[in-house]
């Protein structure tokens, strides 16, 4: 009885025909890598990679379906049998083939075979100990220091008060931290003055150094006590990636860069609501009302603390009773001193509010409102009598001048 071979001919051209074709770009494919217990997605390849992995997403005939005819050659390393075959979960068709490489050198192009017939290729990007190090950034550095219990991000502070500093910053990179397990994350902090220099370093988490970017922190196991210059460098596998410059300076050189950029009033009543105002309150019932001076420092990025008094003065400037001392935490931005409040009877006498820092004088808040000048019987000028220029006075000049640009006609005008 003749058996027709017909069957066998369509398995050769269906399946093992078709299979045996090169299709050097035609298989999808992923690589990993495998660095410090994680596998992470590449490419690129690290450099300082434990091993690479190489997954091939196919659909293999029946006949083809044997894990040991696949073979991937790398040049320069004898070809790498296939490690594994499965099953794809989603489709009975489609099968996942996977191979494990030592580390690569260089970058180079990988050849998946058949029974030695090429099917794919696979490029194999390796990425240089350079290349990666030129890759990492540093976002958002910045030191903070320690002041009277509170932590303030300055460039700028009083030595003598400094009880802690830190440095933080955003690492980033294109791609995983991981190769950071080897090169070492480090910050350097480093006293110019005594050319002094401690190196902190940072560990990273395992999901730290799986992630693009990662937020670190560094403390010295000292804090600068005396004044002068001191850096701070981020270093990445021994070289720098970013210095940042901060200051400490003496308490007297921070109370010389002090300004008074504004004046106001604080009061309340029996009602207990609270308002700010250019001028003293009337007196009435339950009125009670203090100072309140906006203060900030003149140097960039700069933090302390400074002892400051409010005190009540008469005309000729000498003080009553009435003092408010308290200790304020000080930066370049603006800070709002409002000590106290006391009643209308207390402040008998006084002419207004002086800020002081020690003995110096900072601003004078008066009580008075700005007096107008006037004419007398025969037309001429009576200049108004001398008083304290504040900046409630200056307010209250700028409001008479729009009025009197305006003219009496106009709307808004009271």
């Amino acid at each position: 009885m003749r058996h027709s071979i017909r069957p066998w001919l369509d398995w050769v051209m269906t399946d093992v025909l078709a299979l045996s074709r090169p299709r050097p770009h035609g298989q999808p494919f992923h690589v990993r890598y495998e660095k410090a217990g994680l596998t992470l997605a590449g490419p690129p390849v690290p450099w300082n990679a434990e091993a690479i992995a190489v997954e091939f997403v196919l659909k293999l005939p029946t006949a083809t379906r044997i894990r040991t005819d696949f073979t991937l050659r790398v040049p320069g390393s004898p070809p790498v049998a296939a490690e594994l075959l499965k099953k794809d979960d989603r489709d009975d068709r489609v099968f996942r083939l996977f191979f494990r490489l030592p580390p690569l050198p260089e970058t180079t192009a990988g050849e998946l075979l058949w029974r030695n017939r090429l099917l794919a290729t696979v490029p194999l990007a390796v990425q240089s100990a350079d290349q990666y190090l030129a890759s990492v950034r540093l976002s958002n550095p910045t030191v903070t220091v320690k002041i009277g219990g509170r932590s303030v991000a300055a460039t700028t502070f009083v030595g003598s008060q400094c009880r802690g500093v830190t440095a933080a910053a955003l690492v980033r990179s294109p791609t995983a931290l991981a190769p950071l397990a080897d090169l070492g994350l480090s910050v350097a902090f480093r006293s110019e003055r005594k050319r002094v220099e401690h190196v902190v370093p940072v560990a990273l988490t395992a999901s730290q150094l799986a992630a693009k970017e990662v937020l670190v922190t560094a403390s010295p196991p000292k804090f600068p006590r005396h004044s002068g210059d001191y850096t701070v460098t981020w270093r990445a596998g021994g070289w720098p990636i970013h210095t940042q410059r901060v200051t400490a300076v003496t308490g007297s050189r921070f109370a010389q860069s002090l300004r008074v950029s504004d004046t106001r009033f604080v009061a309340t009543d029996h009602t207990g609501i609270v308002r700010v105002l250019r001028q003293p309150p009337a007196a009435g019932k339950g009125v009670r009302f203090g100072p309140c001076f906006v203060i900030a420092s003149r140097e960039a990025g700069a933090a302390g603390l400074v002892e400051l008094s409010a005190v009540a003065v008469t005309t000729g400037g000498e003080p009553t009773a009435t003092a408010f001392k308290q200790s304020v935490l000080i930066t370049d931005g603006l800070t709002a001193f409002a000590p106290g409040l006391v009643e209308h009877e207390e402040l008998a006498g006084a002419n207004g509010f002086e800020l002081r820092q020690k003995a110096r004088v900072l601003s004078l808040l008066s009580f008075r409102p700005v007096p107008a000048a006037a004419t007398d019987a025969e037309g001429g000028f009576r200049p108004p009598p001398e008083f304290a220029w504040s900046n409630a006075a200056e307010d209250e000049l700028a409001d008479r001048l729009i009025k009197l640009m305006r003219g009496p006609d106009l709307p808004g005008v009271s």
